[in-house]
């Protein structure tokens, strides 16, 4: 039996610094790789690159995929040495795994603050948007299937377990 891993991607839960009851949503949009998702919403991120920095991975992935600007990261982070190694130790980060679907993943979603007109600017997303929170809400309730289950059990757990 071979052993399947996962790999841990970074997402970010973005609201708008000037207009905090807005929450940014982009469509996933990967028809060759992810065609049962491709077109449903999702929170910006992507892949972590080995010895990255939580905060460094959401904020390149948060640019890369929105075109935002004044991008911060609310993470609080510890570095530790010993021996010659670096540790980082990170708090406040929301953990999502998928436990049944088409893939094994693990999201660490962090709450980052934004500025800016977004635009889709990544090559797996389209439509990217400030969603006022209470219409986001609405979604959530009445169009779970628009989002990816993913998103949507981050979302949900977050807005709507209030």
């Amino acid at each position: 039996m071979v052993e399947q891993l996962v790999l841990t991607n970074v997402y970010a839960l973005v609201r708008d610094r000037h207009n905090p009851s807005r929450i940014l949503l982009q469509q996933r949009w990967k028809p060759e790789s992810d065609p049962v998702n491709s077109g449903r919403w999702e929170l910006p991120g992507g892949k972590w690159r080995a010895f990255e920095p939580l905060a460094a991975c959401a904020e390149r992935e948060v640019e890369e995929e929105t075109g935002l600007s004044e991008v911060e990261v609310q993470v609080s982070q510890t570095d530790h040495e010993l021996l010659g190694d670096r540790v980082q130790v990170s708090e406040a980060i929301q953990l999502v795994q998928m436990l049944q679907g088409p893939y094994p993943s693990l999201l660490a979603i962090v709450d980052v603050l934004a500025s800016g007109l977004p635009h889709s600017t990544g090559d797996g997303s389209r439509e990217v948007q400030w969603i006022d929170q209470e219409a986001l809400i609405e979604m959530l309730r009445n169009e779970p299937h628009t989002f990816t289950a993913l998103s949507f059990a981050a979302l949900r757990h977050r807005l709507l377990a209030q």
